[in-house]
């Protein structure tokens, strides 16, 4: 089972199944609105990460996809992560070569995989998320071709 915090999603429901892994999620605040959630906070006098008060609305885990465009703010802020990314997806090209796989195009080397990683659209052809996860084998093919899949 994995608990999962407030994303404002309206597609989650309280719980689901994750096809992916085949674990049982819980977001047990899924139907707090955020006047509750402040109320909750002020009552249990709950101390908030800083960087809400820098005017943050999304706080987790740097260079995560669901930050979205905040995520070219948080490597200029922390460039080591974003080396620390770089690296990893240099190593990553190196095992997908030493195992044949297919060569993927627009990853030249670790700087191009993370511009793929952080949407930069330099590329009209360059593969999508659901595509590398189909090409690893951590979705079927129903998966794949169902639009309304969650990745």
């Amino acid at each position: 089972m994995v608990v999962l915090n407030l994303d404002n999603d309206e597609n989650r429901r309280i719980v689901e199944n994750c096809y992916r892994t085949q674990k049982v999620l819980i977001n047990p605040l899924i139907d707090w609105d955020d006047e509750y959630l402040q109320w909750y906070i002020k009552r249990e006098e709950i101390e908030l990460n800083p960087l809400y008060g820098c005017g943050w609305d999304r706080v987790g885990c740097i260079g995560c996809p669901m930050a979205g465009k905040h995520r070219y703010f948080e490597f200029e802020r922390y460039p080591k992560y974003k080396q620390a990314y770089i690296r990893a997806f240099d190593k990553m090209l190196e095992i997908r070569e030493a195992k044949g796989l297919k060569k993927m195009r627009g990853w030249e080397n670790g700087k191009s995989v993370f511009r793929w990683w952080i949407d930069e659209k330099w590329d009209p052809d360059q593969m999508e998320i659901k595509d590398w996860l189909y090409e690893i084998g951590a979705i079927s093919i129903e998966q794949y071709n169902d639009e309304k899949f969650i990745y």
